[in-house]
Formats: structure tokens, sequence, C-alpha cells
């Protein structure tokens, strides 16, 4: 031990001591105050996310959104233009605006998922270029 911070430590006033460890104190709670505060937002989020979807599936393109899920819990990193296909065949160009994002967005966490599954960086949006992605033709075709 350092002898220089023990003799400090014995000449720090109690009442100092004591309004350190409250800041400590607080300092510690609201950290965990915030963490709790994140987590409880996370969890209202999945919620939101799940009610969308259920209310995607019990709308009026609930069949062809069933088709997508099981689409998707099936596809592979090679499957994007299989799925370009897929949503062109679909019909979902002609459903409203929530509709097509909720369908965005589930292509989105597919491909984004795989990806990562595949140890590969979660976006890789092509240079103008390059070829566009499974994603990016399927969001160009929701237009």
């Amino acid at each position: 031990m350092n002898a220089f911070l023990d003799y400090a430590e014995k000449q720090t006033p109690a009442a100092v001591k004591a309004r350190q460890r409250a800041a400590e104190k607080r300092r510690d709670t609201a950290a965990e105050k915030a963490l709790a505060e994140r987590d409880d937002l996370f969890r209202l989020w999945r919620r939101w996310r799940h009610e969308r979807l259920e209310a995607l599936l019990a709308g009026p393109h609930g069949d062809a959104a069933r088709e997508l899920v099981a689409f998707l819990q099936t596809m592979t990193l090679d499957d994007g233009i299989r799925l370009v296909e897929f949503v062109r065949a679909a019909g979902w160009k002609r459903t409203d605006a929530d509709a097509k994002f909720e369908v965005l967005s589930l292509i989105n966490v597919t491909i984004t998922a795989l990806r990562e599954r595949a140890e590969l960086s979660p976006f890789d949006d092509p240079l103008p270029d390059q070829k566009p992605t499974a994603f990016l033709i399927i969001r160009e075709l929701f237009r």
C-alpha cells in the first residue's frame, strides 16, 4: 500500500468522507436508474414491434405477411434474388405505407441477423456504381 495515501486517508475528516460516500452512492443510483430506464424502453419497444407485426398478420394482407415470415425464417444470404421476386410477386407495392414499413422492417431484421451470424458487417450498402442489394431493390419497389 502507498504510505502517502494511507496518511491522507487518516487526515481526511469524517464529514468529508461522508460527503464522498454520499456522492458515490448517488452516482451509483443514477447509473442503475439509467440502466433500468433503458431496459424499460427496450421492453416497450419490443412490445410495440410485436403489436405491429400482429396487426400486419391480422390485417388485409395477413396471408401474404405469413408467407413472407415463413420465407424469411428459411432464408439464407444467397436468397436475395428469390426474396426480391417473392416480394414482387406478393404485390406489396399496392399496400399502405404502414404495411410497407413493417415488411421492410422484417426484411431488414432478417438480413441483418443473417449477416451478423455469418460474421459480416450488419449493413453493406453498395457504392453508386455497384449493383444494389436485395434490400435496396425492394425499397425501390415500394416507392
